[in-house]
């Protein structure tokens, strides 16, 4: 209470305080309008100007970007529309029309029970188109006798009549009907086709005596005509090598040694009174293919 009354007695004595307080506001209030003002103002001329110099020219550099940028856009598009670089079906891994190929092969014969032939031969082949081809074969036979054909004779005490194989030649026509490939290992592709053949062709045979002697029992030779049916799968391994695999079914009539023929016979006599019998002779190859020229080369669009 007493501190209130002091206060408004010093109020009262001293009334140009009030008055000073007053004027000393007021001057501060229109320091503060009169900065307000200049900075709002407008900036002069000069000074717009010299900022105006300094800003960077970027004129050039916004064309040269839309151009690059128009480039680019007009590439995406030509490579959109390239129906080159859309693959749906790829082409064939190998091309074989007007090419030779050189076929050497080894053979074994499997349906006679008494005998069996292994045969080493070759194939020349021209491709006239990627699917039809002509060929000539030619083989040469080493025989084994089996020893079913030995335990006939002392079980039966009968002698088998046998011939042997010696040479072959054929002319063979061939016909791709299928082709294919598939993925080994998750990484490498390979491509494949089937091929049947037919052909024509002779074979010498020779006749193996029931009696070895040669003076008292010659041995007589036969020429036959020979076709036969084949059917093989062939794996390419690079643009000029391929591995095949097939069965080839030999026709043919042969003379036999008759088993009661008499001593004291020519090799002409025999084969007169010989027997005929028809016979297959199957066999399974196994050959790798050198393709020439070693190269091909696609000459038409895919």
């Amino acid at each position: 209470m007493k501190r209130l009354a002091f206060g408004l007695l010093l109020v009262l004595a001293n009334p140009g305080l009030v008055a000073a307080a007053e004027a000393s506001a007021a001057g501060a209030g229109e320091t503060a309008d009169e900065k307000t003002s200049e900075a709002e103002a407008p900036a002069a001329p000069e000074a717009a100007e010299a900022n105006k110099d300094e800003l960077p020219d970027l004129s050039e550099e916004v064309k040269e970007a839309a151009a690059q940028k128009e480039e680019a856009v007009s590439e995406a598009t030509a490579a959109r529309r390239s129906w080159e670089d859309i693959v749906v079906v790829p082409r064939k891994g190998f091309l074989k029309r007007h090419r030779f190929e050189l076929a050497p092969f080894s053979a074994i014969s499997f349906n006679d029970t008494m005998i069996r032939h292994y045969s080493f031969g070759g194939d020349l082949t021209f491709y006239l188109t990627d699917v039809f081809s002509i060929a000539a074969e030619g083989q040469y036979f080493i025989k084994e006798r089996s020893e079913r054909e030995s335990l006939v004779g002392f079980q039966f005490n009968r002698a088998t009549t046998l011939n042997r194989f010696n040479y072959s030649a054929s002319l063979v026509f061939g016909y791709v009907p299928g082709y294919g490939k598939f993925g080994l290992f998750n990484k490498y592709i390979v491509h494949w086709d089937v091929t049947v053949n037919a052909g024509i062709g002779v074979i010498w045979t020779e006749t193996i005596p029931v009696i070895p002697d040669a003076k008292s029992f010659p041995a007589f030779s036969n020429l036959d005509i020979m076709p036969h049916l084949g059917i093989s799968t062939r794996m390419f391994v690079t643009d000029w090598l391929a591995l095949s695999i097939g069965l080839r079914d030999y026709m043919f009539e042969d003379k036999f040694e008759k088993r009661d023929r008499p001593p004291g016979q020519t090799a002409a006599q025999a084969k007169a009174n010989g027997v005929s019998e028809f016979t297959q002779n199957l066999m399974v190859f196994v050959s790798a293919g050198l393709y020439l020229p070693t190269s091909f080369q696609y000459k038409t669009p895919r």
